[in-house]
């Protein structure tokens, strides 16, 4: 007869199977029984508020904070409690401040880090604790392969390939440039765009890879040769340098930028003024989106904090509070087995601000519309024309 330790590891395998996933080697064991759902509920935020993400996940704080208030910080019937760490974008700083959260707060489920590379840096940790995790924003494969873990937003190796493949078909583009951060999400985002680019028949000329935090990119757009476009991944506060150095080098008319929308997202237009204007970027949400749950979003979030929320950030710390609520309400509170509580968080369906929201059947990434948009003025003021619509996008 198998002993208890053998059979939890049969249930689990069991329930992986049944999902989709492969058993992973866990460093940790399994709960030996569900917490009491009537216990407050912890959730642990791993989120950059200072340095050069800090513009981006400050909306997002925000976000997760206004659908929980909406919902009076309930659950489920539980309380929630929420603890943010800052990371500063830092993987040292997250993985620290992921084992306060786990080992003295006994956070219940950890969002976050925000950052690519930062959340490689914390996933293998969580898992071994046995904690279920949603990173802010959008990923890569990397940062999904374990069990515990759920992408909220794109597969960021895939949006490069489906935009990749669009350049070419649908811009008559045959010679791009890349010049992305150099870090993990933008490294492999660009592989994407490389690789579905190339494969539809087109050549990359250059690619260049700026560390973060670059000052002057002159160095780095001075040596790109003669192409039809440069595509770009640039994030935070350097993507405002970016584009307004590309204008100061004459690179804005004749090197048209298309981007993922981080490179021109709407928290950074103001800042990036007309040096912004013709660039094309694709993404899965933009401010104006017209369906009833966005624009009660909208107006939610600019009675709580006086202000729009422009880009993508904020709608989907919301969100991932949406995700929370639809799981725990499968569970009936009860957020172990961990493996119980993400396959209820991966039978998710509902209406989001950015959308029909549902998770793919295999990969741990929704399956999301894809809009392409271009940066316009609009009264005075920078936003987007929508030029294309790519329904149902799985990952």
């Amino acid at each position: 007869m198998a002993n208890r330790r053998d059979y939890r590891s049969i249930v689990l395998g069991a329930v992986l199977l049944a999902v989709g996933w492969t058993l992973a080697p866990h460093a940790g064991p399994l709960p030996a029984s569900a917490q009491p759902a009537t216990q407050p509920l912890k959730i642990g935020i791993l989120a950059p508020l200072t340095g050069f993400a800090a513009v981006n996940a400050k909306p997002e704080v925000n976000g997760i904070k206004l659908r929980l208030k909406e919902l009076n910080y309930e659950l489920a019937g539980r309380k929630v409690e929420v603890i943010v760490e800052d990371t500063a974008a830092d993987p040292p700083t997250a993985l620290t401040k992921a084992r306060k959260l786990v080992e003295r707060d006994k956070v219940d489920i950890v969002l976050g880090p925000l950052v690519n590379h930062v959340v490689q840096a914390v996933q293998e940790y969580t898992w071994s604790k046995n904690i279920p995790q949603i990173p802010l924003v959008a990923g890569t494969p990397e940062t999904a392969k374990y069990p515990n873990a759920l992408v909220p937003s794109w597969n960021g190796v895939s949006i490069g390939q489906i935009f990749g493949q669009y350049a070419y078909r649908k811009f008559g583009y045959r010679k791009m440039a890349i010049v992305s951060s150099n870090f993990a999400f933008g490294r492999r985002n660009s592989d994407g765009f490389r690789e579905g680019f190339t494969q539809a028949g087109g050549a990359i000329v250059k690619e260049a890879y700026p560390p973060l935090g670059t000052a002057d990119f002159t160095p780095f757009l001075a040596a790109l040769p003669a192409a039809d476009a440069v595509y770009s991944f640039v994030p935070g506060a350097d993507a405002v340098r970016y584009v307004k150095q590309r204008q100061e080098l004459g690179q804005h008319e004749r090197l048209p930028l298309l981007g993922l929308i981080s490179t021109v997202e709407g928290t950074l237009l103001p800042a990036m003024g007309d040096a912004a204007l013709g660039s094309v970027a694709i993404t899965h949400y933009y401010e104006d989106l017209d369906n009833a749950a966005n624009r009660r979003f909208v107006a939610a979030y600019v009675k709580e904090y006086g202000e729009n929320p422009l880009g993508y950030y904020a709608p989907l710390g919301y969100t991932i509070v949406q995700i929370l609520e639809g799981g725990l309400k499968r569970t009936g509170g009860k957020t172990s087995p961990t493996e119980s509580l993400v396959a209820a968080f991966r039978q998710v369906d509902f209406d989001s601000p950015q959308g029909r929201f549902r998770f793919d059947p295999v990969k741990p990434f929704p399956i999301i519309d894809y809009y392409i948009l271009k940066v316009v003025k609009k009264e005075g003021k920078l936003g987007y024309e929508v030029l294309d619509v790519l329904k149902e996008v799985k990952p």
